[in-house]
């Protein structure tokens, strides 16, 4: 009896000239003496798909890939083409639309291989368009994902979405949008790092250097949370229509809990967190609970003044500065922007080059003990991009669809 197969699509990196980006990655592996982790990695099938025996397909498909390389540690859904079909109904483009080439080994980002990933990290075919917009972002110049992935620094995107598409896919704005629980918070974010992994070839220890990484390079997404937001979101502030979906993408070094007010964020963006956002200018994130939001809108205070306020107060005192391990190592007096070096002689370093290159985001449980983020920029130039979610015509159509199968698993619980 012949053995029942299933066909795998493949989600490794293909450069426009046909060469595969898992050549170098092998031959990277090697030098790094890292076979043991990846034994496979460049022994595949030199085709689209292959056929893998279907028992136990996506534990099967989980080993075979992490073997390959072509997983980020944890489980994933095998990519069989009926799965990536499924997904392709939710987008205008065709499989082989290519958005460009994903630094730094130039693997080409086809929306087939974009689905592939998505399915890979178990994202809905109706996150889609919200991954191929967050991969759109980050291949901008200005997002500089060469030097994202090869640094030796911690740096992650961070996902902010907008709109009505956050709603109707159940991207967490509230309690735990940074946590675990929320399958579009978690898979979105996943699928771009399988992106940048796959497609890109950021591998760590062999092209990604990020001395230590961190958790947010598995996933570091939310949407922002507008329902309880005294202020204009982030979207409209970027010059998007209320009524759009977008998806804004920042880079992070890490993600600081804070705990109080606009005190306590300026004191923690005061400290050597914020060394990379100052040599370069870096436009660092703050995720502002809805309580304390609230509190300053009822004092009078607009978007633009608490900006204005944590630029002004959230400060790196310059002795701090000048004793620290950036400035004496790396910086040097030379290599800061001469706005850092005239405020320093003034007492404070700012973290930014204006008020205005601050992100200001409300997200998370509102709450009268107020929890906050500081996610300080890294690199260079600064980064704050964002592209319009672009739906599929039946949009509405296949949503329903979609919800209606899932009605359907459950039916019998």
């Amino acid at each position: 009896m012949t053995e029942e197969r299933a066909w795998i699509l493949n989600p490794a990196g293909q450069q426009g000239s046909g060469q595969w980006i898992d050549d170098t990655l092998a031959e990277r592996v090697r030098e790094a003496g890292m076979t043991a982790r990846t034994p496979l990695v460049g022994r595949f099938p030199r085709t689209r798909v292959e056929a893998v025996p279907a028992d136990d397909l996506d534990a099967r498909v989980t080993a075979l890939f992490q073997a390959r390389g072509w997983t980020d540690g944890l489980p994933v859904v095998a990519p069989t083409t009926a799965r990536v079909r499924r997904m392709l109904r939710f987008t205008r483009h065709s499989p082989d639309h290519s958005l460009g080439d994903v630094d730094p080994l130039k693997g080409l980002a086809t929306i087939e291989k974009i689905a592939a990933n998505a399915v890979m990290a178990g994202c809905l075919p109706s996150y889609l368009p919200v991954v191929v917009a967050a991969v759109e972002a980050i291949l901008d110049a200005d997002f500089n994902l060469r030097g994202v992935q090869t640094t030796d620094e911690n740096v992650a995107p961070l996902l902010v979405v907008n709109g009505p598409v956050a709603d109707a896919l159940g991207i967490n704005a509230g309690f735990g949008a940074l946590g675990p629980g929320w399958r579009a918070n978690a898979s979105i974010g996943r699928a771009v790092r399988l992106v940048m992994n796959n497609l890109g070839g950021g591998w760590p220890g062999t092209v990604s250097f990020a001395g230590l990484a961190q958790p947010g390079r598995y996933s570091l997404c939310l949407a922002e949370n507008t329902a309880e937001s005294p202020w204009e979101p982030l979207h409209v502030e970027a010059g998007f229509a209320a009524a759009a979906s977008v998806v804004t993408v920042m880079r992070a070094e890490s993600v600081i809990n804070v705990t109080g007010g606009l005190a306590e964020i300026a004191s923690v963006m005061g400290t050597a967190a914020s060394a990379f956002a100052a040599m370069w200018s870096g436009r660092s994130t703050v995720i502002v609970s809805p309580a304390l939001a609230a509190a300053l809108a009822a004092e009078g205070m607009s978007k633009a003044a608490v900006k204005a306020w944590l630029f002004a107060h959230g400060r790196w005192p310059s002795d701090g500065w000048r004793a620290s391990w950036l400035f004496k190592t790396v910086g040097g007096i030379e290599r800061w922007p001469a706005a850092v070096r005239d405020a320093a002689a003034a007492g404070a370093v700012p973290v930014a080059a204006c008020a205005d290159d601050l992100v200001l985001v409300v997200a998370g449980g509102n709450v009268p003990i107020a929890q906050h983020a500081y996610c300080p920029a890294w690199g260079f130039p600064p980064a704050r991009i964002s592209r319009a979610i672009d739906l599929p015509e039946n949009w509405d159509e296949l949503l329903a669809e979609e919800q209606m199968t899932h009605m359907r698993m459950l039916g019998n619980q």
